[in-house]
C-alpha cells in the first residue's frame, strides 16, 4: 500500500510566483551615462533544455542586469553581457550554469574596468525528474549569479559604484550624512514644534 502511494504523481518543486524579477532589491546606481545589455546569447551546449524555458537562462541573466543596473552619471558606458546560460539535462540530473560580465569604457570606447560572475547549480535524482525541475533550478541557479555578481562589482568596481540612491520618488537623491535625523517642516498655518 505504501509503495503504490509512493509510486504516484511526483508533485512540481516549488517556484515563487510571478514572472523573475529583483525589482524588489536595491539597485546599482553606476557612475556612467548609459548601460548597453545587448541581447546576444552564448553558444549552447548539446543537451541544452534552457531555450524552452520561460524565461530562456540568457534572458533572465538580461533580466536581472535591468532590473539591478541603473546608469546615473553624465560619461562612459557600461556594457553588460551574458557569457555563459544554460540548463542542460542529462542522465537522471539538470546543470545550471550562468556567467555574465560587466566592462566600463571610456567615452572613447577604452575599458576602464571590468568585473564578471559565475554561478553553478545542479541537481541529480527524484528532484532532477520533477515536474518544473529546470525552472526551479534556474531561479535558484539565478539568486546565486545576482549575489555573485554585485559581490565582485562592489569588491572589483567600488570606485564605479555612485553614492547616489533611489528616492521615494524613483528619482535619485545623494544620501545624507551619517547621524543626521530628517525632520518635516510644518506647513503653512501649522504651529512650530
Amino acid at each position: 500500500m505504501l509503495a503504490a502511494a509512493c509510486g504516484g504523481r511526483q508533485e512540481p518543486v516549488p517556484i515563487p510566483p510571478g514572472p523573475l524579477s529583483f525589482k524588489h532589491l536595491t539597485p546599482l546606481p553606476l557612475n556612467v551615462a548609459d548601460v548597453e545589455i545587448p541581447e546576444e546569447a552564448p553558444p549552447m551546449p548539446s543537451g541544452e533544455i534552457g531555450a524552452g524555458l520561460v524565461p530562456s537562462p540568457a534572458e533572465a541573466v538580461r533580466i536581472m542586469a535591468r532590473d539591478r543596473l541603473l546608469a546615473v552619471g553624465t560619461t562612459g558606458q557600461a556594457r553588460f553581457s551574458v557569457t555563459q546560460a544554460q540548463v542542460v539535462a542529462g542522465r537522471d540530473a539538470l546543470s545550471c550554469l550562468l556567467a555574465c560580465r560587466l566592462e566600463i569604457l571610456s567615452p572613447f570606447g577604452s575599458r576602464l574596468g571590468f568585473v564578471e560572475a559565475e554561478a553553478r547549480r545542479s541537481v541529480s535524482g527524484p528532484e532532477a525528474t520533477r515536474p518544473r525541475a529546470p525552472d526551479a533550478l534556474l531561479r535558484r541557479a539565478m539568486d546565486d549569479l545576482n549575489v555573485e555578481f554585485e559581490f565582485q562589482l562592489r569588491r572589483s568596481l567600488r570606485d564605479w559604484l555612485s553614492a547616489m540612491a533611489p528616492g521615494p520618488d524613483g528619482g535619485m537623491a545623494a544620501p545624507g550624512p551619517a547621524g543626521v535625523a530628517r525632520e518635516d517642516l510644518p506647513q503653512e498655518g501649522e504651529p512650530s514644534p
